[in-house]
């Protein structure tokens, strides 16, 4: 099994739905997608700002936020299975998780603005035998080879509390829009994970 997070970004990315009907076709490697918020949590961050609210009550429903986008992509492939369960995953079929219910009980995790999805999808690698977790971001990594997480995380890349979720495994892969372009010339997921940034923790 292995984690995708899709950041909220991929919302305004017109080949969204072909990334979506590219994992698709890996659904036997049971493939769990975790997603961001976008435009929905800023609106949450905006709300948070000019309002009265405290920081995890912010989190909480930027976390519902996400819940929009990952029924967003269920209109664009009905065969996504979206659960809130994490031992529900069906192989047959592109997961999507949502962690509203999860982790707003969740006492060692962090409900704060620096808990982005992309420290959902680390929490969700660490409490699951997944083989890894890979960050699909809209900027690109294609002259990248290596990239240490405490420089993406100072680039604003990955949030500041990824680590504190990272247990003994530390698969970390990230990818931009390149991504298509693996997908397009090979039919092999081991292949083209092989092919992915690795992020030195």
């Amino acid at each position: 099994m292995w984690i995708v997070k899709i950041g909220g970004s991929w919302l305004k990315n017109p080949k969204l739905p072909l990334l979506i009907n590219f994992l698709q076709k890996f659904a036997k490697e049971k493939i769990v997608l975790v997603v961001g918020g976008g435009v929905f949590a800023e609106t949450v961050r905006n709300v948070y700002i000019s309002n009265k609210m405290t920081e995890e009550t912010g989190h909480i429903l930027a976390m519902k936020a996400t819940e929009i986008f990952a029924y967003y992509l269920k209109s664009i492939n009905p065969e996504i299975s979206i659960t809130n369960k994490i031992s529900n995953f069906i192989k047959k079929n592109l997961n999507l998780w949502i962690p509203t219910e999860k982790l707003s009980f969740e006492k060692k995790f962090q409900k704060n603005w620096e808990s982005t999805s992309d420290s959902i999808a680390t929490w969700l690698y660490s409490n699951t035998k997944s083989k890894g977790v890979v960050f699909v971001k809209s900027l690109s990594f294609a002259n990248e080879e290596k990239l240490k997480l405490r420089d993406l995380q100072k680039k604003k890349i990955l949030d500041l509390n990824v680590k504190n979720y990272i247990k003994r495994k530390k698969n970390l892969k990230i990818v931009g829009p390149e991504i298509i372009d693996l997908f397009e010339n090979s039919t092999d997921w081991e292949y083209i994970v092989s092919k992915l940034n690795k992020v030195i923790v």
